[in-house]
């Protein structure tokens, strides 16, 4: 690697010296050597990424004659790859200026090795275990791309929530979402993908519907609104609507003129603000540390690898997304808060009731004229001057 050393440290791109934030080590038990035409050769992890004709491809992803962008415009060809299984230490650089994009020996390389020097909102050794214990190839990618990825299919005893992350479906941003089981918190399905507004919402409709009537939680923030008024016109039942602050919930829908006026606040998904964004992180967070969740996606452990704590901020480092991150944080959020105050209210109404005994006779005071029956299929009779007479009209 090229450094220019002086007061700040910098390193070299394409675009010239870049101030970088520093240096990692990485111990793998795997990596992958590769030649390449100019003789120069590079050890690096499966997933580190290169860049080919300005797109990005992953190491594992080369093969022989593959062609890789080199300095000054150049253009370099892997002549040979070859797998090592055995332990290794690795450097990477954290946070480029440029897009996270450097020069390695001659060849453009992008800091990619997914993991980073401390600062990850959920650690690395907790990630490495979601990835060694968890983490599998779907049994089915759907769509065009792909982009739909199964681990497990509908079952009909089982409740599932999805919640979305909406994006315009036409720049650097993805609309993501997850399917998860809500008694296990296991990871059944997940979607990342660009589409527009409007497909997604018909889209978000149908993967809910074929999961049990799922209960559908869709950010609403800014372009959300776009999604969901197409999930709103499709008449979704179980789509999530909540005011602000939680205090009044309805998973089941429903807005109507005979709600009360507090009721009327409802705004149909999930809002995300500067005040309760932390708290969703930080559930997030405690959910992967108490391993009370279970991921199965590659794509979701990258993302969750480069998902750091800038100052007192969560984010994606720059030039990566954090979609998944965000709307896997979202449901947790839900599940953890809403719907558990849902259950306690169903779990208070149900004890209530179980405490009303059935009456079975009815004490009845003496009277010249007018008597209550005292069976219970007679409740409603009453003898009136020495007649019986059925009461029932009166209700």
């Amino acid at each position: 690697m090229e450094f220019k050393l002086n007061k700040n440290l910098e390193i070299l791109t394409p675009t010239g010296y870049r101030n970088f934030h520093g240096i990692r080590k990485l111990t793998k038990d795997v990596c992958f050597e590769i030649k390449f035409n100019n003789n120069k050769k590079l050890k690096c992890s499966e997933t580190h990424v290169f860049i080919s004709d300005n797109k990005e491809i992953k190491a594992n992803e080369l093969t022989v004659k593959s062609s890789i962008d080199g300095k000054n415009g150049e253009s370099v060809i892997v002549t040979s790859i070859k797998k090592i299984q055995e332990t290794i230490d690795l450097y990477d650089i954290v946070e480029v200026d440029n897009g996270n994009v450097f020069i390695v020996d001659d060849i453009v390389s992008h800091n990619c090795d997914f993991s980073t020097s401390g600062n990850q909102v959920v650690s690395v050794e907790t990630l490495e275990y979601y990835k060694a214990t968890f983490v599998v190839d779907p049994i089915e990618k759907r769509g065009a791309g792909g982009d739909f990825w199964i681990w497990e299919r509908p079952d009909y005893s089982k409740n599932y929530i999805i919640s979305a992350d909406c994006a315009r479906g036409d720049s650097s941003d993805y609309s993501a979402f997850q399917i998860f089981d809500v008694e296990s918190m296991e990871q059944v399905g997940e979607y990342k993908g660009q589409i527009t507004t409007k497909d997604y919402g018909n889209m978000l409709v149908a993967v809910a519907t074929e999961y049990n009537n799922a209960l559908l939680v869709v950010e609403n923030n800014n372009i959300g609104w776009a999604t969901l008024q197409q999930i709103i016109d499709r008449d979704y039942k179980n789509t999530f609507y909540s005011t602000p602050d939680l205090n009044i919930i309805d998973v089941e829908h429903s807005y109507t003129n005979k709600l009360s006026r507090q009721d009327k606040k409802l705004i149909a998904g999930f809002t995300t603000t500067n005040k309760n964004r932390p708290l969703i992180i930080s559930n997030m967070e405690s959910c992967f540390r108490d391993k009370s969740i279970t991921i199965k996606s590659v794509r979701l452990y990258e993302e969750l690898n480069v998902f750091i704590w800038h100052g007192a901020k969560a984010e994606a480092m720059r030039g990566y997304n954090d979609d998944l991150v965000m709307s896997l944080s979202i449901g947790l959020w839900i599940r953890d808060t809403a719907l558990k105050l849902r259950n306690e209210q169903i779990s208070y109404t149900k004890n209530m009731l179980s405490g009303i005994k059935k009456v079975t006779s009815v004490e009845t005071r003496p009277g010249p004229q007018n008597k209550i029956l005292a069976s219970p299929e007679e409740s409603w009779a009453m003898e009136v001057n020495g007649k019986k007479e059925n009461l029932n009209w009166l209700l």
